[in-house]
């Protein structure tokens, strides 16, 4: 990992795992390298899982980072309800990721035929590269006004963007069907 070995000595390199159940290499070792000393793997359950309100996530951190991690976390441990939520049904989550997958790519494919230029995903959204912010705004107006909302991504610096998440299918399916018919001005 060229990033890693790249880092001033007495930097700790923070991995991002949240969207991890949704790589296509869920077996990738990305956890064993926290065993070089300056890295951290961090995993929620927010995103798979649908966890958000449960507020439980994991890491793997290098014991010098792990020990003075624990004088800083709040006393009060996850309660019980959310870690039993967090173990309870691995197969239902890799079920719902596959579906997800599923979705994104059949959206992003009929997306890409109807001409609307979509960056790669492996996540539970994908974005919309609509190339200018006014297209942008005129693609949101049309699906505000069929009561489809997606993320415009103005406020990420990209406001030629919006964001589309995957959730239930006849919703993606309908903006999908929305932007297949939406005219660029």
């Amino acid at each position: 990992m060229r990033l890693r070995a790249g880092l001033p000595e007495g930097v700790l390199l923070i991995i991002d795992e949240a969207y991890g159940e949704f790589a296509n290499h869920p077996n990738a070792p990305v956890f064993d390298i926290v065993d070089t000393g300056n890295v951290a793997v961090l995993r929620a359950f927010s995103k798979a899982d649908g966890m958000a309100r449960f507020r439980v996530g994991c890491g793997a951190f290098p014991m010098a980072v792990a020990v003075e991690l624990r004088k800083a976390l709040n006393p009060n441990k996850v309660s019980v309800v959310s870690q039993m939520a967090a173990v309870a049904d691995q197969a239902y989550m890799r079920e719902t990721c596959a579906i997800t997958a599923k979705l994104r790519d059949t959206a992003t494919a009929r997306l890409q035929a109807a001409g609307i230029k979509v960056v790669s995903s492996l996540a539970n959204f994908i974005l919309l590269d609509l190339g200018r912010a006014g297209a942008a705004q005129a693609a949101d107006a049309t699906l505000r006004s069929e009561g489809v909302f997606l993320r415009p991504q103005g406020g990420a610096g990209l406001p030629h963007c919006l964001r589309m998440t995957i959730g239930p299918a006849a919703n993606v399916d309908r903006a999908t069907e929305i932007l297949e018919s939406w005219s660029q001005p």
